[in-house]
């Protein structure tokens, strides 16, 4: 009887061994699952976090390719596209400060262009995207590729959108001045005609971004100022819509508006109008007028169809200018080359009759053009103009009133120190350029939206 259970006993060890390393085998089974459970989460984590790098840089794509400003007319899309990308994304903490760049190689845009690089969304774990952009179906195409990850653990996404080209919202001809640089009402008054609502028409409207965009010493202005901040307002005298309270000014008629877009003119389509050179006379018919040679119409002139002035020129009117027709100054050089100087008075008519100007009769909007000229004005008797006034820069010095018929003053210096300075008497508007704008030699940028569909995850 002792015997066998001794003999008993040593089953009980056996069975403990057993189960320890029945538990053993589970553990080491639960700790297998478990640390292949944690990699795959992390590299699913990782995955997932290239996935949302890819998507942020496609957000960061269409903000940036939303603001770019391509000319309708480019031959050279790409590399347009690629010089407004260098100057907004270029020495910026997006591309590492001044560590990386944007480039362009073989038609195809890199941001960043050097290898092994990317913006950077999370340092520590390297999470980011590159992109690269290159022409296609008329447009653009877009391919995003995400990271995240040390590198020895790096997960890719790349993912793909579609843009094409749409022209920029635009409103410059909405206001009774638009000026790219610095206004200066310093004297006289802008106003509206008898019977038109000066503060609906007679508004100002600067996009200069720094500094002072509109300052307002004396004089009169019948609408509201539009800036891109209305700190760059400058309010020491005068009267702004109806007040001179200068308190109520800045509250009341100092107006923020987003930074408009202005057209992009090109002259030339007018120069074969110009069917005749210049030599003599006061009756200028079609006439292109050669660079440097700076006429001076002592008593008067009288443009039927156009005038074309090459650059640089010096123009002076002296007397009445009967204005049955417009004037197109050459878009090259700059305002202090090419010159117009009127110190008598405008008296706009219609086309005159006859074969030779029917081909004018289409053009519409113009009344005098000249985006790189400078014009003064500082003559004793009342000028009237129908159509857009589109110069460089502009002076109002004189002591008669003007008349702007259906046309904004516009006026695209920047760097002037004053691009429209009013410093006579009275400059009225008939209406703005909004239902009349040029018809010839202007058109607008362009930018890039989303086509619809397009996005694709690539792997």
């Amino acid at each position: 009887m002792n015997d066998r259970s001794l003999n008993r006993r040593g089953i009980t060890s056996v069975l403990a061994m057993l189960f320890l390393i029945l538990f053993g085998i589970l553990a080491l089974g639960f700790y297998g699952s478990v640390t292949t459970s944690v990699q795959v989460a992390a590299n699913e984590q990782r995955s997932n976090k290239a996935r949302l790098a890819a998507e942020s840089g496609v957000q960061f794509m269409r903000y940036h390719l939303a603001n770019v400003s391509v000319p309708a007319t480019s031959t050279t899309v790409l590399n347009d596209l690629y010089v407004d990308l260098k100057a907004v994304l270029d020495n910026t903490s997006n591309l590492g400060g001044t560590a990386y760049h944007v480039g362009m190689t073989n038609n195809i845009i890199y941001i960043p262009a050097e290898a092994g690089s990317y913006i950077a969304l999370d340092t520590t774990e390297k999470t980011g995207f590159t992109a690269t952009i290159r022409e296609w179906n008329g447009g653009i195409v877009c391919m995003i590729a995400g990271q995240s990850g040390q590198t020895s653990t790096k997960n890719f996404k790349s993912v793909s959108m579609e843009f094409s080209r749409v022209t920029v919202p635009y409103n410059t001809f909405d206001y009774a001045v638009a000026s790219k640089g610095q206004v200066k009402m310093m004297k006289g008054s802008l106003t509206g005609v008898a019977g038109v609502s000066t503060d609906d028409i007679a508004t100002m409207m600067s996009s200069k971004n720094s500094g002072v965009a509109i300052n307002v010493s004396g004089g009169t202005i019948g609408g509201d100022l539009n800036v891109l901040d209305d700190s760059l307002v400058s309010v020491t005298g005068g009267s702004v819509g109806g007040t001179s309270n200068i308190v109520s000014i800045m509250n009341a008629h100092v107006k923020e508006v987003p930074a408009p877009t202005f057209p992009i003119f090109d002259t030339t389509v007018f120069a074969p109008y110009a069917t005749t050179t210049y030599s003599s006379g006061s009756t200028l018919s079609n006439v292109r007028i050669p660079r440097n040679t700076n006429p001076k119409f002592s008593g008067g002139a009288t443009i039927q169809g156009i005038v074309y002035v090459e650059s640089p020129n010096n123009i002076e009117f002296r007397g009445n200018v009967k204005l049955n027709g417009f004037i197109v100054f050459e878009n090259a050089n700059n305002s202090t080359q090419n010159v117009i100087d009127m110190r008598g008075n405008f008296t706009w008519g219609t086309l005159p009759s006859g074969a030779a100007f029917d081909s004018l009769r289409s053009t519409t909007g113009v009344a005098i053009l000249g985006p790189t000229a400078s014009m003064t004005m500082s003559g004793s008797a009342d000028s009237t103009v129908r159509g857009n006034v589109i110069l460089g820069t502009f002076v109002n010095g004189g002591s008669a009133d003007m008349t702007i018929d259906q046309g904004t003053l516009m006026t695209l210096d920047e760097g002037a120190t004053a691009s429209a300075t009013f410093n006579g008497k009275t400059v009225k508007f008939k209406a703005t350029g909004k239902y009349n704008q040029p018809s010839q030699g202007v058109t607008y940028a362009q930018k890039y939206t989303p086509v619809a569909g397009s996005f694709q995850e690539l792997d």
